[in-house]
């Protein structure tokens, strides 16, 4: 190469559209001796992280055509700038982000001769620039595995085994697992890592000896962070190795293994940890799992709290180590916040008696621990209504009315102070609380119908500030409400049915749902939501058509492909309400029974992220499937 730039037009160094007249000549000075080190420091600022605007795509693209031209210094710069910008990129190529996406996926070819480089930097980064790209391209595949083969850079066969992994089609993992294999002994822990990465992408029961080799390495190189290139992970990167490791029931065994009895307790937490994502996992994991768990209640604090998280989320099946949690709790020094709000959490779920003073010590630090069971309102109600008449900028009073919604009739005696709050900004919550209550709260209806019909708006900020010129947002839960309250339904239909014919992203369709019938002068409306884009609108138009018109047909067609997420262990709050709806339809909603007798049969794989969901859609997947009439 020419080291002044000749080989480089300088009119194409001066097409840059960027609207900043210094970047053609800072792209200029990157091909000069003595303008590189000062113009590569300001581009790169210049640069910025915002890939979303036209000078990042423009500056990116010119940097890859660059490539090929710049010295071996600044091309492994270049190249490990591209790479952190590219991380990402790949998943969003849609939107604000498809300009920059595009631009890169058109120059990755420019990028993969780089794979077999003189320099081990360039070849690092050449690799890391397509690991973020994630495009399958046979190409690139091909020169990392060929550059790999060969590799002596560790840092740079790290890159190019981490390329492949991400690479390589659900079609391709499991070759390219058997591939990585190679490196699952090599003497640099980090090769050997990121080799166990490549071998986890394996189906189950196709990664032996991966727990084993991943265990060993944070053994011998502790928790910290990994390098930053080409890992770009920050810290905790054991967390997604166990994440990965919960698939395969063997290699979590042993991963838990090589780390429970471990010096350090940052691994023991982490051995915690990943037994508890195997207990998430699997519907019959090994027993030592749980004794690991229950025994990091008694080690050190940090280890402690992983093991009440972990207990914390494998719902009922943790009930018979209740009396350790508290005893984990009550210890002189005991775990952390998150440990702390877990045990608690964990406990409220066995409704177990001990949890209800523990809640009432720590009430109004910002903790939801799902549902109070309604048999504690005499003990509660005292403390929540203090609460509520203290208005909606106390500690806690947000937690409170999210609990006293689902009790119901239980909650009456807070009407007085939930009425209260009709003018203020907690003003939907309450009503939705007054509204589950039903006749008993029928006090509170002057104020509801008032809110319902505009004729008044809740203080915006606080009484005396202003009220908003706008139509307030909470009309509809309290033409709702008020139904509920009074039992007169003509509000809630007026209110409800102009929110209907306004279309998509204005019905609370559930209300209408709720309605059933007497909406039916709506139900053209409803019926044209059930083709909409938005997934949760149309699961809640599904529901509100059925309850509606009692026609099963639209509705179960428009459920059906929502319950796909199943077929790959997958479950969602949208999901449960799916399954939920059609078993409320029953026998017209026979289609669904394959995917419901899937569920119901209790497969060895857990679905979802928790015990918790699992166990709640196994629940309703029963219930589903008899309300059909599958058995």
């Amino acid at each position: 190469m020419d080291e002044r730039g000749a080989g480089t037009p300088w009119h194409e160094l001066e097409g840059v559209t960027a609207g900043q007249e210094r970047v053609p000549g800072l792209l200029r000075g990157l091909l000069i001796p003595g303008l590189r080190g000062s113009s590569w420091a300001q581009l790169e600022e210049l640069f910025g992280w915002r890939s979303d605007e036209p000078l990042f795509v423009e500056i990116a693209g010119r940097l890859f055509e660059l490539l090929p031209q710049l010295d071996r210094h600044r091309r492994a710069l270049v190249l490990g700038l591209l790479a952190r910008r590219a991380e990402g990129i790949g998943e969003r190529r849609v939107g604000v982000h498809r300009h920059t996406f595009l631009a890169f996926a058109a120059r990755a070819h420019l990028v993969v001769p780089l794979v077999s480089d003189r320099s081990a930097e360039v070849r690092t980064g050449a690799a890391w620039v397509l690991r973020g790209l994630r495009q399958e391209d046979p190409a690139a595949l091909d020169a990392l595995r060929r550059q790999a083969a060969v590799e002596r850079d560790s840092t740079a066969l790290v890159s190019q085994l981490l390329a492949v992994g991400v690479l390589s089609g659900p079609g391709d993992r499991p070759a390219a697992a058997e591939w990585a294999r190679a490196w699952l002994d090599q003497r640099d822990p980090l090769v050997r890592l990121a080799s166990a990465r490549v071998v986890l992408t394996a189906a189950p029961g196709g990664a032996q000896g991966a727990g084993r080799r991943v265990a060993g390495v944070f053994a011998e190189i502790g928790t910290g962070r990994l390098p930053e290139v080409p890992w770009s992970e920050g810290y905790k990167s054991v967390d997604r190795y166990a994440v990965q490791v919960a698939a395969h029931p063997r290699e979590g065994e042993a991963l838990v293994e090589g780390l429970a009895r471990h010096r350090d307790p940052a691994l023991r937490a982490q051995a915690v940890r990943a037994a508890g994502l195997q207990l998430r996992s699997w519907r019959r994991p090994a027993a030592h799992l749980w004794e690991t768990v229950a025994a990091g209640l008694e080690d050190e604090p940090e280890v402690a709290d992983e093991a009440l998280v972990a207990l914390a989320g494998c719902g009922s099946a943790a009930a018979p180590y209740a009396d350790r949690i508290v005893r984990a709790v009550e210890r002189p020094v005991g775990p952390g916040w998150r440990g702390s709000h877990a045990a608690l959490g964990a406990l409220v779920r066995f409704e177990d008696p001990r949890a209800l003073p523990l809640y009432l010590r720590r009430f109004g630090d910002s903790q939801d621990v799902g549902p109070l069971p309604v048999r504690w309102a005499p003990e509660l109600l005292p403390v929540f209504r203090e609460r509520l008449a203290m208005g909606p900028g106390a500690r806690g009073t947000d937690e409170v009315l999210r609990i006293l919604a689902p009790w119901g009739p239980a909650a009456a005696p807070a009407v007085p102070e939930l009425a209260d709050l009709l003018d203020t900004r907690s003003a939907r919550p309450a009503a939705e609380a007054l509204g589950r209550i039903g006749p008993a709260a029928s006090a509170a209806a002057g104020a509801l119908a008032a809110l319902a019909r505009g004729e008044t708006s809740p203080w915006r900020f606080g009484v005396g500030t202003e009220r908003s010129p706008k139509p307030w947002q909470g009309a509809q839960t309290a033409a709702w409400a008020h139904w509920r309250v009074t039992g007169d339904p003509e509000l809630a239909l007026w209110v409800g049915g102009a929110a209907a014919r306004a279309g998509l992203g204005r019905p609370v369709l559930r209300y209408l749902a709720d309605l059933g019938p007497l909406a039916a002068p709506y139900a053209d409306s409803v019926r044209a939501l059930l083709d909409c884009p938005g997934e949760w609108i149309r699961v809640g138009a599904a529901e509100a058509w059925w309850r509606i018109t009692g026609d099963p047909a639209p509705a179960v067609a428009a459920l059906l492909p929502e319950l796909a997420p199943l077929a790959e262990h997958r479950v969602t709050e949208l999901t449960l309400r799916t399954v939920r709806a059609l078993g409320a339809i029953g026998p017209p909603a026979a289609a669904a029974l394959p995917a419901l007798r899937a569920v119901a049969a209790g497969p060895p794989r857990r679905y979802g992220a928790s015990l918790l969901m699992d166990e709640e859609l196994l629940r309703d997947a029963r219930e589903a499937v008899d309300r059909i009439g599958g058995r």
